[in-house]
């Protein structure tokens, strides 16, 4: 068994007894329909994940200072609609340089 089949499997089994118990306190049809759809859609996926084929393997590495240096500009650059034009300036500006960044990471 994969480790995310295995993880779904336990959620769509938590679910489960939430909408067993949810049985107790109310009869109302869209609420437990809902909790039960949920479950039965958890163990759904669970079962695609246990056929899914092994991943293939990534040609970018897993931890990326470009990506990083990237979601820092682009913040800087949202905080400077309230700071002030010269913060979005300079957030562009590192947005640029983690883009350039992330470029040279993928060729």
């Amino acid at each position: 068994m994969s480790r995310p089949s295995v993880v779904l499997l336990v959620w769509a089994g938590m679910l489960a007894v939430l909408a067993v118990v949810l049985l107790a306190w109310t009869r109302s049809a869209l609420e437990n329909g809902l909790l039960f759809g949920a479950a039965a859609v958890t163990l759904l996926l669970a079962a695609l994940a246990l056929l899914a084929r092994e991943p293939r393997r990534r040609v970018v590495p897993d931890l990326s200072l470009a990506t990083a240096v990237t979601a820092v500009g682009a913040g800087l650059a949202v905080a400077g609609s309230a700071f002030g034009t010269w913060l979005v300036l300079i957030g562009a500006g590192v947005l640029v340089i983690g883009l350039a960044g992330l470029v040279r990471e993928h060729a």
